[in-house]
């Protein structure tokens, strides 16, 4: 696979998989977007989240589609930072579930530097000079 197609293939992949895995975690699961304990706002908010977050997948789909390949890295490149950011924040939890605290890795924010990676990566394909074999 040329240097090109596959710098391509991966900011696709890290593009849809933003998308995967935010409305596995956040929207179609029991613990937080339908979580009945969870405040009426709160819901709101997850709800205007992945909206957005669509809206700015399809925006960085069209632009991969196009060949702007900054354009394209949006999604991905502006989502996965607010993880570290919400992390911050004083009271914040990266651990939704006791289950997911006693593996002892923050599950999301090990995505984040994943996802960001393959982004990273992809870019660096579309934009160097280097040849990988054909």
């Amino acid at each position: 696979m040329r240097r090109h197609a596959l710098g391509k293939a991966l900011l696709g992949f890290s593009i849809v998989a933003t998308v995967a895995i935010v409305a596995i975690a956040d929207v179609f699961n029991a613990t937080h977007l339908f979580n009945p304990d969870w405040p009426g706002h709160a819901r709101f908010h997850i709800g205007m989240q992945f909206s957005t977050l669509v809206l700015v997948s399809l925006y960085s789909l069209a632009a991969l589609m196009r060949g702007q390949i900054f354009s394209a890295a949006l999604a991905p490149g502006s989502f996965w930072p607010g993880l570290f950011v919400a992390y911050l924040i004083p009271g914040t939890d990266v651990y939704a579930s006791q289950a997911l605290r006693e593996l002892g890795v923050p599950i999301n924010l090990l995505l984040a530097v994943v996802l960001l990676g393959i982004t990273v990566t992809g870019i660096l394909l579309q934009v160097t000079k280097v040849r990988l074999t054909d």
